[in-house]
């Protein structure tokens, strides 16, 4: 039995926002001097893009059961977050860097609940629902830095997000690779 198009595009757009994320967080590991702007800047969009690619993934013709609310939830939460990063230029005008930070920090961690409760209430549809709790779990903890972490301390902040990021990424390609794995043709 052939592998349907939804699922190989779910599988595409899994592996594509891994590898998207795991180029930017080697770009942004290896240019130290532009650190913080391009984390800043790189993880506003990726939030954005993960967002983008999160919503483009799911099936808006299935039943609307609390897994789709709450994927859709999660993909606007991350769209939101990348918004407020990358408006951040204009927004420091009105509002503290600080409280940006604990403001996108807040949202990130409510994408990562919004993740693992996900998973947690409908773990039969992941491959590899242990891989994906831990995705939601770096969200989170990606937050909690945003939040705790002073701004004083950039390149510490630089280092640990391009970490939290790769790791990310990676069990993004897991996902991908055992959705792809569990398809009746793989093989």
């Amino acid at each position: 039995m052939p592998i349907d198009n939804s699922r190989r595009l779910q599988v595409a757009l899994t592996a594509l926002r891994g590898i998207v994320m795991i180029l930017a967080g080697i770009f942004a590991f290896l240019m130290p001097a532009q650190a913080v702007k391009f984390v800043l800047l790189a993880g506003g969009g990726l939030l954005l893009v993960d967002g983008c690619l999160g919503l483009a993934s799911m099936d808006f013709a299935s039943r609307r059961v609390h897994a789709y609310y709450l994927a859709l939830s999660r993909n606007l939460l991350c769209i939101a977050a990348g918004a407020i990063v990358l408006a951040s230029g204009f927004l420091t005008g009105l509002f503290t860097l600080s409280f940006l930070a604990t403001v996108v920090g807040l949202l990130v961690i409510l994408a990562g609940l919004v993740e693992l409760v996900s998973i947690l209430m409908d773990h039969e549809r992941y491959a590899s629902p242990m891989m994906a709790m831990v995705g939601g779990g770096l969200y989170v903890v990606a937050g909690l830095v945003l939040i705790f972490m002073p701004l004083s301390s950039a390149a510490v902040l630089m280092r640990l997000a391009t970490i939290l990021l790769i790791a990310y990424a990676l069990s993004l390609l897991y996902r991908a690779w055992r959705i792809r794995a569990a398809s009746p043709d793989a093989g």
